[in-house]
């Protein structure tokens, strides 16, 4: 599913290293040039890897000789050695806060996901937990890949993924949801799903009636959803997703509405379990 050329993917990482570096690494510029070094990262707080594959290459790409030592989606223990690495010192030690930064943004998205999602899981509910389109702008492939090993559904990645009209589309239309949604059945590829966001209990009818394939149910209360859900009687062709405003603390008092997905930014925007590792030289 995220299986990329490897070239294309380093092409991405050596961007974000490029832009740590600048016009160089001045404190390892006094090491010296052919300095050999090994060195350790080690977990300082347990939870889900995420962005191991990418601190590995952008290592590798450097010339250092990598052991890693977990995979992408396994669960880690603080004190856990996640990869041992052994090369050119100066280029560990200008490597590092890049592949770090990455570990631990990803792990923390990753971590964070998974326990939603085990929330669900115990409470013996089947709701999704899914990401947004809120993402860090030229970062969200990676973003969205931590969300996967934690898990989660990733959504959309992009607007040609599926046509999802939200209330500003709806208002161009004046609101008449009928309308906009055979327009769209009458262009719009077999191959694409309609989603359309749904603010008023009133429209969910019109919605599942005229070829929403997935309603959101936005910035409602789990009592309006659950109102909402019962006057569809045939649920068999239509996915509902909760969203807006949706966190741990409330997040099963939607998933017990009977919605299939949740989706919720907070994931990627603000993970409530960060991930921290460290480089240690030995």
């Amino acid at each position: 599913m995220f299986t990329i050329p490897k070239p294309v993917l380093l092409a991405r990482l050596r961007k974000y290293l490029n832009l740590d570096i600048g016009y160089g690494d001045l404190s390892s510029s006094f090491i010296p040039e052919r300095e050999i070094g090994a060195a350790k990262i080690i977990a300082k707080s347990s939870g889900i890897i995420a962005g191991a594959e990418e601190a590995t290459l952008l290592f590798e790409d450097g010339g250092i000789k990598v052991k890693q030592n977990f995979d992408d989606g396994d669960k880690i223990e603080q004190g856990d050695i996640l990869m041992e690495l052994n090369g050119n010192l100066q280029n560990i030690l200008t490597i590092e806060r890049t592949a770090l930064n990455f570990l631990m943004k990803l792990s923390s998205i990753a971590t964070s996901t998974k326990d939603l999602v085990q929330l669900i899981r115990n409470n013996n509910l089947s709701t999704k937990i899914a990401a947004t389109r809120k993402i860090t702008p030229g970062f969200g492939w990676f973003e969205k890949k931590a969300v996967f090993y934690g898990d989660g559904d990733t959504h959309r990645w992009n607007l040609s993924d599926m046509v999802m009209f939200k209330d500003t589309h709806l208002k161009f239309y004046n609101g008449d949801i009928e309308k906009l949604l055979q327009t769209v059945k009458n262009r719009l590829s077999f191959s694409k799903k309609i989603e359309i966001e749904i603010e008023k209990t009133e429209d969910i009818v019109k919605a599942a009636e005229n070829g929403a394939d997935i309603i959101m149910l936005d910035n409602m209360t789990p009592e309006q959803i659950t109102d909402a859900l019962t006057l569809i009687k045939d649920r068999s062709h239509i996915l509902f997703e909760a969203s807006g405003n949706i966190d741990k603390e409330n997040l099963l008092a939607y998933a017990k509405t009977g919605v299939d997905i949740i989706s919720t930014s907070q994931t990627i925007l603000n993970p409530h379990i960060k991930m921290d590792y460290s480089l240690k030289l030995l």
